[in-house]
């Protein structure tokens, strides 16, 4: 039997829906919870193949619980039913890969149908044993996904779309059937991955016939990154790192790794810090349309300054996005539910971005001006502590202490407020703060740790490849 969990933090909604859903499926394959914190829990031991999602949980959003399903690469089917039905939501549920989206209230019949749906959907995966490789190339498991694969790959291509929406399925399909027989297709996110067996210089005669045939076919532009040589993981994210500069190219179809790393000019990439600050400065006192305009003139010069290198476009949107939720906190106010750009790792175009930029700032510029003071103030106290003592040896207890808190109590606080545990946080603004000093000529890996807060280069790297997914050499080459 299925195993289904309901989210819900109205209590009556919560039992109507269990008590219909336990009538066809009976009540312990049901399970219910009321906040983010709990459905977590449950997840984590119970592993449900259908959840059903609320997206406002006693002031978080319920898509925290998306993301935690897809970081941990669960097979769970997720169905949004709110009586939240803006587009902003509807959009960033379909990052998650998200398609089922219903309104409270939605009537027996249509919950029920649409949970069979999803259901079906799930049960056909695991039977096809439908095991995604990208993930295991994320966590180096090379080895597990060679095996999942079941042949020698020779070219990885990374698609990824001008729009995606519920297409994503329908995407994969086209290649599937135009790619090579015996090529491994799946959905990555936003995107879509082929993994071949053929060489790159064999399928490279026939990628632009295919690329302009979904174009015909599906009414959108498209870019197909492809890797240059060595072993699956190296193809990997050659291709994936060649489709993330599709923004400098705009008119390009088909990017190929060797293109994006030769046009990379070897230079010092200083971080926009005059930026950073007018847009503090203007989400303090601005008006809606004043951000915007800013936006729609800083997005074209932060590509331009970034010269060809994405890794460093990503980390200066990443740092301007956690300036302004820092200002927040550390003001004191509320800021919980502010998400990730999402999506994290791919910008079609400069619009795309302009478009991803506007609509975070804008969230936050909201929830600053709507003033709404933090339920913990020491919580905002800690903030401020973090940003100026980051590159020293500290501790939970080292920051309870100066808050004259015992570290039990202040853990709890934190995480109820930021939504992270302490650890997570501290090491998160430490990360950001090493890619902006990685970007810069001149200083040495082990500089890098020290100044940030690492005494042992080693676990420095160790905990950013962990972070970031690269050791900071290779983000460094990425970078320079």
């Amino acid at each position: 039997m299925s195993k289904i969990l309901i989210i819900e933090d109205e209590p009556y909604e919560r039992n109507e829906l269990q008590a219909e859903i336990s009538a066809v499926y009976g009540q312990t394959m049901v399970k219910v919870a009321e906040t983010v914190e709990e459905a977590i829990d449950v997840i984590a031991v119970w592993k449900p193949d259908l959840i059903l999602l609320d997206i406002r949980l006693k002031g978080k959003s319920g898509l925290e619980v998306a993301r935690y399903v897809r970081k941990q690469r669960l097979r769970t089917e997720i169905i949004i039913v709110t009586a939240y039905n803006e587009f902003e939501y509807a959009r960033e549920a379909m990052s998650f890969g998200i398609n089922h989206y219903l309104s409270k209230p939605v009537r027996p019949k249509l919950l029920l149908a649409t949970i069979g749906e999803a259901l079906q959907k799930h049960n056909a995966l695991i039977s096809a044993g439908a095991q995604p490789v990208w993930p295991l190339l994320e966590t180096d498991r090379t080895r597990k996904a060679q095996d999942c694969l079941g042949f020698s790959v020779s070219t990885v291509i990374v698609a990824g779309f001008a729009e995606t929406g519920d297409k994503l399925d329908d995407y994969a399909a086209f290649f599937a059937s135009e790619l090579p027989a015996g090529s491994k297709v799946e959905v990555m996110e936003e995107r879509v991955i082929a993994y071949l067996k053929d060489d790159l210089s064999e399928i490279k005669k026939t990628l632009s016939g295919i690329a302009a045939g979904f174009v015909r076919r599906f009414g959108q532009e498209l870019v197909l990154g492809l890797g240059g040589s060595g072993a699956l993981a190296e193809l990997y994210q050659q291709a994936l790192m060649a489709c993330n500069h599709k923004i400098f190219y705009p008119a390009a179809r088909i990017l190929e790794y060797a293109q994006t790393v030769k046009e990379r000019r070897k230079k010092r990439y200083d971080y926009p810090v005059t930026m950073e600050q007018q847009l503090v400065n203007l989400v303090r006192r601005g008006e809606t349309g004043q951000i915007d305009e800013m936006l729609h003139n800083m997005v074209p010069r932060l590509v331009a300054l970034s010269e060809h290198s994405y890794p460093v476009l990503r980390t200066w949107v990443e740092a301007l996005i956690n300036a302004l939720k820092m200002v927040g906190i550390s003001e004191g106010l509320w800021l919980n539910g502010a998400s990730v750009l999402k999506p994290a790792s791919f910008w079609f175009s400069v619009a795309h971005l302009e478009r991803d930029f506007q609509w975070l700032v804008g969230k936050i510029h909201g929830q600053i001006s709507a003033g709404i003071p933090s339920r913990q103030p020491l919580v905002a106290k800690a903030v401020n502590y973090l940003l100026e003592h980051y590159s020293e040896d500290i501790s939970l207890v080292t920051v309870a202490r100066e808050l004259n808190i015992s570290p039990g109590y202040f853990s709890r606080l934190f995480k109820e407020e930021i939504g992270v545990p302490f650890k997570s946080y501290l090491i998160a603004i430490r990360m950001d703060k090493a890619k902006q000093l990685l970007s810069q000529n001149g200083l040495a890996v082990s500089q890098v740790a020290a100044a940030v807060g690492y005494a042992d280069p080693n676990y420095f790297s160790e905990a950013f490849r962990k972070h970031e997914g690269i050791s900071p050499s290779e983000y460094k080459e990425l970078v320079l």
